[in-house]
């Protein structure tokens, strides 16, 4: 009895995951249509992604042509940063918004999508509820839902300038266990954010309710305040907030975070 070749022999089936099946974002998926259409020498003028178009702070272009130059290997980093950018970043708290942060409190990841991620796997459980405003930034779904979280819709409009009341998160609460909030200010589409006192009240209500508040202020200082800021941090109010900002809007180096 012959035994059947290697080649006769068919592949097995592997079945992606369920937490694999998430709508892919698509932003991505234009920026790569963008890509192709480019390298086949069309000219292409792309709106789809929210980032600035000066690049980076000419002294940030400098330090990184003297380290390249310098011949020094760029090495592994420990794994939540070099203690010199979080020291640095900790003294950017200090100047933009007043507040006393250690550098031991910073982690720096690979963009603000890899914080999300690591933010999500550490305080949130698969089953937890999640509230997340709608409209809102659509990857905040896909990656909550690829870690068994459950996304809970807040439906806001017009009326509280497209972002979560107290009472919106009452009645969230009313329906079920809250394990979450996350918020944008300023947000993602609308551009709307909440003043100091509303993220204030916001704040107060998720940690008297054991609820994780994570705030996204990845578009600080892009702003229009007549003078009033960058925009308000949750750290001014909760401590157990988890704050999530980024080089990539403010400071011109979305291509940076490799």
């Amino acid at each position: 009895m012959r035994r059947p070749s290697r080649s006769s022999t068919a592949a097995p089936a592997f079945a992606p995951s369920a937490r694999s099946q998430v709508p892919p974002f698509t932003v991505m998926s234009i920026l790569g249509r963008v890509a192709e259409l480019r390298a086949a020498g069309h000219d292409v003028v792309s709106l789809c992604a929210g980032e600035p178009g000066g690049g980076a702070p000419p002294a940030v272009d400098a330090a990184a042509a003297a380290v390249h130059a310098s011949g020094r290997a760029l090495t592994y980093t420990p794994a939540l940063g070099l203690p010199e950018l979080r020291a640095a970043v900790a003294g950017h708290y200090r100047r933009w918004y007043g507040l006393d942060v250690r550098p031991e409190q910073v982690a720096i990841t690979t963009g603000s999508s890899g914080a999300f991620m690591l933010g999500f796997l550490a305080a949130f459980s698969p089953g937890d509820r999640v509230l997340l405003p709608r409209p809102g930034y659509p990857a905040y779904r896909n990656i909550l839902t690829a870690l068994g979280v459950e996304v809970v819709d807040v439906d806001v409009d017009a009326g509280t300038r497209y972002q979560p009341t107290v009472a919106h998160l009452e009645a969230a609460l009313a329906e079920g266990p809250v394990a979450g909030l996350v918020l944008a200010s300023p947000a993602n589409p609308t551009g709307t954010m909440v003043s100091a006192g509303e993220l204030a009240e916001l704040a107060r209500w998720c940690e008297e309710r054991g609820v994780r508040l994570v705030s996204d202020e990845i578009y600080h200082g892009i702003v229009h305040t007549d003078g009033q800021g960058p925009g308000a941090c949750a750290w001014r109010t909760s401590r157990t907030a988890l704050v999530v900002s980024s080089f990539s809007k403010y400071w011109g180096m979305p291509g940076w975070r490799l």
